[in-house]
């Protein structure tokens, strides 16, 4: 498979750069490294001979090489070895109902929303990953933030997942904040998150009436009135998914489509990824927004309602 052009989680084009201070490919233009033998991308050579490792900056090698001579390793889709060249036999999908891009016929993995050659939506599975349920009889679906599959609305739910303190993974009762995430229900359990739970709004204390100094003669007691029946308290609606995305309802799900594109890249990871874990924390919720809405548009397009 040629090496990612498109997000697999939004569909945006990719625009490859060098960072950490790494080289590019004469050839192509790839990014590289310093320690890189050969481009990853084309797999030109670089008349180096580094020895092989299983580390470098930027690049997550966490694969074997195809060939059995290299002792490196390669990141998930590279189509060359970049320490010895070989081209790489990236197997695709074995899952029988494993998607196929309509619009390039690419082999698509399951857990992608878009196809990562064009860019084209993936098309949804029929039945729900985890309970089996035909999507199109649910009321709704949608992806799940860890494993990225799609289940029915009885198989998800919003919850809260603690993040362990800097410097101390994994430590119990050392957690300093929490992500709301949207799980299904074996990654809920998995991880071990907690259920959202609405917290019900404080109820004001009652004001202890003033006592009248000594001096001071009570005044007489007014009449009661008539209890005036208090305003009908009205919840603020929730946004609705036109509104997250910034589209008036009934737009064509085209124009949906590029709205839900241009709001989620401003969000990507590499976009926030030098700011601080706050600002890092509320893109990651305004992307999980963004998602839920997109997901229940589409699915009512499916659906044919609105």
């Amino acid at each position: 498979m040629k090496w990612m052009q498109c997000c697999p989680t939004c569909g945006a084009e990719l625009n490859w750069e060098a960072e950490h201070g790494n080289p590019e490919c004469d050839a192509c233009g790839a990014p590289s490294h310093p320690d890189f033998n050969a481009c990853w991308a084309c797999g030109e050579s670089f008349e180096e001979d580094n020895a092989p490792s299983d580390t470098a900056e930027g690049y997550v090698l966490a694969f074997d090489c195809s060939s059995r001579k290299c002792e490196g390793r390669v990141a998930w889709l590279m189509p060359f070895c970049p320490w010895c060249a070989t081209a790489q036999r990236w197997q695709p999908s074995e899952e029988a109902d494993a998607p196929t891009c309509v619009a390039c016929e690419a082999r698509l993995d399951p857990t992608w929303a878009f196809c990562v050659s064009c860019g084209e939506e993936a098309p949804l599975p029929e039945d729900c990953f985890t309970c089996g349920a035909l999507l199109e009889q649910a009321e709704g679906a949608a992806r799940c933030e860890h494993c990225q599959r799609i289940v029915c609305d009885a198989c998800f739910g919003d919850y809260t997942l603690p993040e362990p303190r800097a410097g101390q993974p994994g430590a119990r009762g050392s957690t300093a904040s929490a992500r709301e995430l949207l799980l299904c229900t074996p990654c809920a359990e998995e991880l071990g998150a907690s259920p959202v739970e609405e917290e019900a709004p404080a109820e004001p204390e009652p004001e202890a009436p003033e006592e009248p100094e000594a001096d001071e003669e009570p005044e007489a007691a007014e009449e009661p009135k008539a209890a005036e029946e208090p305003p009908t308290a009205r919840a603020a609606p929730a946004s609705s998914p036109w509104e997250v995305l910034g589209v008036a309802p009934g737009t064509p799900l085209a124009e949906v489509k590029r709205a839900y594109l241009q709001l989620i890249t401003q969000y990507h990871p590499d976009k926030v990824a030098q700011l601080g874990p706050k600002l890092q924390a509320l893109a990651a919720e305004e992307t999980r927004r963004l998602n839920h809405a997109w997901s229940e548009l589409r699915q009512r397009a499916g659906s044919g309602s609105h």
